[in-house]
């Protein structure tokens, strides 16, 4: 049950981070994104860290990796908005003062402007959001590839637990290769 609950965190924080920068795909480098989740909450891309750690957490289902682990990463993250939002004011001065103006929680979802969000989420720019994610998504997906091989020779032994680690190692490897073949493809001159 931990391990489908701790997938699922890791999904919805991946799903996040992929809303972000597909619905912002046509602000480019150089502007403030206000659509997708960035109606709901300033800092998606951190909240979907966020949620892909805690899932990887739960996976990992250890008591003392949730203070050990989660308490930093909250305050790291604390800090770094902090920083950022100083960058934002400096480089964009009122277009961010009009955005930071609408209230807009730093991390937790104002529900109350999901409507704009889904508004706001079109067009969408698919082939950023897999550019800017593919890695993200082969990383935890390794992570919960690795945790289960993990748990399972913690629970079982090394020994009883191979045929279990032989499939995991498979899902590893694919994970690998995709990663590997995406990011050669990526850096390959474009025709």
């Amino acid at each position: 049950l931990t391990d489908a609950l701790g997938a699922g965190l890791c999904a919805l924080g991946q799903w996040l981070r992929l809303w972000a920068w597909g619905s912002n795909a046509a602000v480019g480098k150089w502007g403030v994104r206000d659509r997708g989740p960035y109606t709901l909450m300033q800092h998606p891309l951190y909240a979907g860290n966020f949620l892909i750690l805690l899932g990887l957490v739960v996976i990992f289902n250890n008591p003392w990796a949730y203070p050990l682990l989660l308490l930093p990463f909250a305050y790291l993250y604390h800090v770094i908005t902090d920083m950022e939002e100083k960058r934002m004011h400096r480089r964009f001065g009122a277009d961010y003062h009009e955005y930071r103006g609408r209230e807009t929680p730093r991390f937790l979802p104002a529900l109350g402007n999901l409507g704009a969000a889904l508004r706001t989420t079109l067009p969408f720019g698919w082939g950023l959001a897999w550019r800017k994610e593919y890695e993200s998504c082969c990383g935890w997906l390794a992570g919960v590839a690795a945790l289960e091989i993990y748990e399972g020779v913690l629970a079982r032994g090394w020994a009883q637990n191979w045929p279990y680690t032989q499939r995991w190692l498979v899902v590893l490897g694919i994970i690998g290769i995709t990663a590997l073949s995406l990011r050669v493809r990526k850096s390959l001159p474009r025709a």
